[in-house]
């Protein structure tokens, strides 16, 4: 009898134990969530403001011209990083409860990343200097070289591999603070392009040099002992999967900037940037479990992964959808209130992209979290080489026919496809299945925009208090319709994670 109640005390005294862990690891994952939602709003808030100010002064012409110059820099930092964001996330996660092993696993990372940098920043500096193409705006370029130069220090992959979201937050807010503080002060007139450019860059380089002082207490860089080699074979998969996820994220600005100019880059720089500051806001709690993913996958804990998954993609359909329908639905008024009347050539590429929004998540769920967390990199490289091609192609034949509409087109086609492929692989690999019901609900909630859109328009109110207005009651109906008329649990939990509690 008493063997019985001793067995019988072991069992609660575990299960209790089970769910205080699983108490403290919701609490967690909540917090982290906070502190990357409160991220993603000030690089939503800030972007909005800075771009809405450049693009009055600078114009179409002034704004394409820095966004192709740091674009064609980027290509060569995307290079140097030979897929080590991806790779070194995943394998953080699961080191960084053993010093030793994080010490030296993120010394031979660094090390990587600084010889290649070095090296790309020497074939940099090679094209540059002797294609006659860049001779016009050789200084920008120049410049700009400091980006490829110091790609070694963009260690966000450690950062989130170690869940430090407080830290990625409150280095982010200050560093784009200053830098729109510093916009408001010195660019007041389209002469001062040069200052612009240095703005955006200096931002970058801050944001870089404040990653290499918060290393100090994390992790100690050491030089014996490492074995490069060892991450070879996994880095050239993830290296490869980046380069060609590159062509088609980068290159449509770069093909613009080679066939229509920068006239045509900033009317498509406008429509994109749009995506790029809301995309982030879609894939944020992605980024907080991934590293709860590759954990769980690491001592093959199937329901957490499968609870974790879930959850993601209840967050992309809840909030993807809507925002989606909100850019296409109100595109007209938005492009104005964000950039000026002199874009208002950018709205229908805006309109055209903005169902990438959706996409995008998707793919973000099926390829970052799932297929390469499961080890499948080899798959995910095979959805965007697919990708690649597609774009390629498109990009080739639409922009001379249609320009920034064309790359506009191009995009939402390369990333439904990428997202397709991805999930038929997830499907078949991985079994897990996906309760499409919640997309479907998601976008009948959305269509409530279109009678809103209707009558702000029909009441001629100031743009931007109108817009406000029509954005909130949007949201309200949207909600309203996903609590109380379909009645889906998933909202309500979704609801409730995003919710901190400290």
């Amino acid at each position: 009898m008493r063997q019985v109640t001793c067995d019988g005390e072991r069992h609660a005294m575990q299960n209790a134990q089970r769910n205080d862990h699983q108490r403290k690891n919701m609490s967690s994952v909540k917090k982290n969530l906070f502190y990357n939602l409160l991220l993603l709003s000030g690089n939503l808030l800030f972007p909005v403001i800075n771009f809405a100010y450049a693009s009055r002064i600078l114009g179409p012409v002034g704004i394409g011209k820095v966004q192709f110059v740091i674009t064609f820099a980027s290509y060569f930092v995307v290079i140097a990083q030979l897929g080590i964001p991806v790779y070194g996330m995943r394998e953080v996660a699961k080191a960084k409860n053993d010093r030793k092993r994080l010490d030296k696993l993120f010394s031979e990372l660094l090390l990587i990343n600084l010889l290649s940098s070095l090296l790309l920043l020497v074939v940099y500096l090679g094209v540059i200097l002797s294609v006659h193409w860049f001779s016009n705006s050789l200084d920008y370029y120049l410049l700009a070289g400091l980006l490829v130069l110091s790609g070694f220090s963009v260690l966000e992959w450690f950062y989130q591999g170690m869940e430090q979201f407080r830290f990625l937050t409150i280095r982010s807010v200050v560093v784009k603070t200053l830098a729109l503080a510093g916009l408001l002060l010195f660019v007041k007139t389209p002469g001062d392009l040069m200052i612009y450019f240095l703005l955006t860059m200096g931002s970058t380089l801050a944001v870089n040099l404040w990653n290499l002082a918060g290393l100090r207490k994390q992790v100690t860089v050491r030089l014996k002992g490492l074995k490069l080699k060892a991450h070879f074979s996994a880095l050239l998969i993830l290296f490869a999967s980046s380069l060609t996820i590159a062509v088609y994220t980068l290159g449509d600005t770069l093909l613009l900037g080679f066939f229509s100019g920068d006239k045509a880059v900033g009317f498509y720089t406008a429509a994109k940037k749009l995506i790029l500051i809301t995309v982030p806001l879609i894939t944020s709690l992605g980024t907080v479990l991934i590293p709860r993913m590759a954990q769980s996958l690491d001592v093959n804990n199937t329901a957490e992964l499968q609870l974790r998954v879930k959850q993601s993609f209840s967050f992309i359909c809840l909030f993807g959808i809507p925002v989606s329908m909100g850019l296409l639905v109100f595109a007209p008024e938005i492009m104005v209130a964000f950039s000026g009347k002199q874009f208002s050539g950018a709205i229908l590429s805006l309109q055209i992209i903005a169902p990438t929004i959706f996409m995008v998540g998707l793919g973000y769920l099926f390829g970052m979290q799932l297929l390469i967390q499961g080890g499948y990199e080899k798959l995910y490289l095979k959805a965007t080489v697919y990708g690649m091609i597609m774009s390629l192609l498109l990009n080739l034949v639409l922009i001379s026919l249609f320009q920034d509409k064309g790359a506009a087109v191009t995009l939402l086609v390369t990333e439904t496809l990428v997202s397709l492929i991805s999930w038929f692989f997830v499907w078949k690999k991985m079994k897990i299945k996906m309760d499409w019901s919640l997309a479907l609900k998601a976008l009948v909630a959305s269509l409530l925009f279109l009678p809103v859109a209707y009558g702000l328009r029909s009441i001629h109110t100031l743009l931007l208090p109108g817009l406000l207005a029509a954005v909130l009651v949007s949201a309200v109906l949207y909600f309203f319709v996903q609590i109380f008329v379909f009645r889906e649990p998933m909202v309500r939990e979704v609801l409730r994670m995003n919710k901190f509690k400290g």
